[in-house]
């Protein structure tokens, strides 16, 4: 029997922080055959991967491509509601360094849920460290899982290009190299050689995308008082830290990618009036099928 076409949902879909009530914060999942893959896990993932119609106990694998909020918010839910269901199998939780110590927290922060258990004597939970392990990554590590093939970059969601491989935190993009074809993830960046590198060659590009003067609008306007220096500033950090429509666009088309897939959407970018807009500015530069992502949307 043929292996199972994988498949790439979009769980959420939001540029967090702010939460944004048509759009859930980031998170995906990446089935490999039978088994659903968790790239990041914002808010509200556990929901909304039984939206997917994905059993959250079927996770044995997640990949963090960074440790902003608005896509490890999830996490405590995601083992604590593994803990309080009495999860036998190993799950293991792959993300650049930090990651080990994120999660040591998330089972400290739940010693006192797994005392209480269901309040029934001589029952007990499993402890979140019985079950789960960490594994950090940087970018010359290679994780390979029967089938599948994990490779990454540092991007520049953090630091300027120049200054890539410098001692501090790091942001993943994340490449995924499956049997029937191979999918980039950038996670959040800013225009990077090194991920226009991991990219080439891939069938499908899930990518974040700014409307940088529409944002700009926005603060200009909540903060009219502000000096054009410090305003200036904002703009810079947004432009470096992430991609246009053009830039994504820009990304795909350099890798030979079929299809492009712009997610990381904050509020007001791409809604259902806006969105065929998007499309077009996209499909200006690029010969692939384009799509514009909303949550629950699989590729």
């Amino acid at each position: 029997m043929a292996p199972k076409p994988s498949t790439f949902t979009t769980l959420g879909t939001a540029g967090g922080p702010v939460p944004n009530p048509q759009r859930a914060q980031p998170a995906h999942v990446l089935m490999h055959g039978e088994e659903p893959i968790l790239i990041d896990c914002g808010d509200g993932a556990v929901g909304q991967l039984i939206r997917a119609g994905v059993d959250y106990r079927s996770v044995n694998r997640v990949f963090l491509s960074h440790h902003h909020f608005d896509h490890i918010g999830g996490l405590f839910a995601l083992l604590g509601v593994n803990m309080m269901t009495m999860r036998k199998t190993p799950l293991t939780i792959y993300g650049p360094p930090g990651t080990k110590a994120i999660v040591d927290g998330i089972v400290a922060a739940s010693s006192g849920p797994n005392e209480i258990g269901f309040g029934v004597p001589g029952q007990a939970l499993p402890k979140i460290s019985d079950f789960v392990s960490v594994r950090e990554i940087t970018p010359t590590d290679t994780v390979t899982l029967d089938g599948l093939t994990v490779t990454c970059c540092e991007n520049t969601h953090y630091r300027p290009e120049a200054e890539l491989g410098t001692p501090g935190p790091l942001s993943l993009s994340l490449r995924f190299d499956l049997a029937d074809r191979s999918v980039l993830f950038t996670g959040d960046t800013g225009p990077c050689k090194a991920v226009e590198a991991l990219a080439k060659g891939v069938d499908l590009v899930i990518g974040e995308m700014m409307d940088i003067e529409l944002i700009m609008g926005r603060i200009r306007a909540a903060n009219p008082n502000q000096s054009a220096a410090h305003i200036a500033k904002i703009q810079t950090h947004i432009s470096d830290h992430h991609i246009t429509a053009e830039q994504l666009a820009d990304l795909a088309e350099g890798a030979g990618a079929s299809h492009v897939v712009a997610t990381h959407l904050p509020p007001g970018v791409a809604t259902p009036k806006t969105a065929p807009e998007y499309a077009a500015r996209i499909q200006a530069r690029f010969s692939g099928s384009v799509s514009i992502s909303q949550d629950l949307e699989s590729y």
